[in-house]
């Protein structure tokens, strides 16, 4: 099954949008605290949250545990605006209606799958048949999953006002760094993306940002495969956002319903791309296999305090000059050292520089090219101690 995103064109780029959300990425990076095993990319993460509060811990648990399925999109707030803060998006969900509020937390809480209903949207709040539905789902899980629910329908504003208070202690006492850490990959994200789609269209973009999806070139559409069919005609509806997101991983996640605008989020390439090899990894290769033996570093050791020929090492080592000649064409080939002929004899000398070039391309293989000494840095993540204010 399919969904479908139609377009009047693939050049109708001026119907894309590009969006990211401070209270929409800590609310995803939620069922990463509860459920740590389901989510392995963000096992640091979630190690480092082992340190918040007890009570906090307890109502993450409580509140967090059905955002693994579903992602209300009251939670959207601040994909509509321009550069988000998150008190700005808090105060914004604060304001959603009640009836919204009601609907799509209910539906969280009780399973999305919980249906079919007949139609959908905030109004079903009133249905006693959608009512009993989503209450008996949630029952089937666990009495305070009942009790969610109930509370959910009939006093949404509480409820509302318990994710909020969540929502601001956990952005205060372990995300806002957090965030700061992760906003520049998602802007370079978005900035790939938006040259993407200016020079090959929303083809181009597909590509570059979206291998879930594909471009269906005769219906003029993006299709992405869901476990549910649904069309959305983007024209119609305004146009549409691409959100890139790291706790999103590993779902695309689709937003088709009123009053939210279409959108498509979808994790960040390096959490799903394979990890591509360096330049420098074959030449760091090469030279590593040419150190990796016990004679053929003796033989680096010996070169590097004179200039030696190949029956000076063998007498040296005990070895044929055959055999260390094999040693030496070895070292050479990965540049390691080299040879100069001194009458009768080659004699062998170290390249100290290649040495250096080695290091070099083996700190760049490893991400150290900026190293300096001193402590290892802990994971940017600032968490507040028990007991302490952020």
């Amino acid at each position: 099954m399919d969904v479908t995103f139609r377009f009047p064109s693939p050049r109708a780029i001026d119907l894309i949008g590009f969006a990211w959300s401070p209270l929409f990425e800590a609310v995803l990076s939620l069922p990463a605290v509860v459920q740590p095993k389901r989510t392995p990319m963000h096992l640091p993460w979630a190690r480092r949250c082992r340190d918040l509060p007890a009570d906090l811990l307890d109502e993450i648990n409580v509140l967090a545990a059905s955002l693994d399925c579903f992602i209300p999109g009251v939670f959207e707030v601040g994909l509509a605006g321009e550069r988000p803060a998150f008190a700005d998006e808090l105060e914004r969900f604060r304001a959603v209606d009640h009836e919204l509020v009601a609907y799509e937390l209910s539906l969280a809480f009780g399973g999305r799958g919980c249906g079919p209903f007949h139609g959908s949207g905030p109004g079903l709040v009133h249905d006693p048949e959608f009512r009993h539905e989503v209450t008996t789902a949630a029952a089937a899980i666990s009495a305070e999953q009942e009790t969610l629910v109930r509370t959910a329908l009939d006093d949404p504003a509480t409820i509302r006002e318990r994710f909020a208070t969540l929502l601001q202690r956990y952005w205060d006492e372990a995300f806002s760094e957090e965030w700061e850490r992760l906003r520049p990959r998602i802007e370079a994200e978005v900035t790939d993306g938006a040259r993407a789609l200016v020079t090959g269209g929303i083809p181009g973009l597909v590509a570059e940002l979206l291998p879930e999806g594909r471009w269906d070139e005769d219906a003029a559409a993006i299709v992405v495969d869901k476990t549910f069919e649904r069309t959305c005609d983007v024209a119609d509806r305004g146009g549409m956002l691409f959100v890139p997101t790291v706790y999103g991983w590993p779902k695309v996640l689709i937003e088709l319903d009123d009053p939210w605008q279409p959108a498509v989020i979808f994790p960040l390439r390096d959490l799903r791309q394979p990890e591509v090899p360096l330049a420098s990894d074959h030449e760091v290769a090469d030279g590593l296999r040419a150190l990796g033996d016990e004679t053929r570093l003796q033989i680096t050791r010996m070169v590097a305090e004179q200039p030696r020929s190949t029956k000076e090492l063998a007498q040296l080592l005990a070895l044929s000059d055959s055999a260390v000649s094999r040693h030496l064409k070895i070292l050479a080939n990965a540049g390691v050292v080299s040879g100069e002929r001194d009458g009768y004899f080659v004699l062998y000398s170290l390249r100290p520089e290649r040495i250096g070039q080695l290091g070099g391309a083996l700190r760049r293989t490893l991400g150290l090219t900026h190293a300096v000494p001193g402590d290892v840095p802990s994971l940017p993540v600032s968490l507040a101690r028990r007991g302490e204010g952020a």
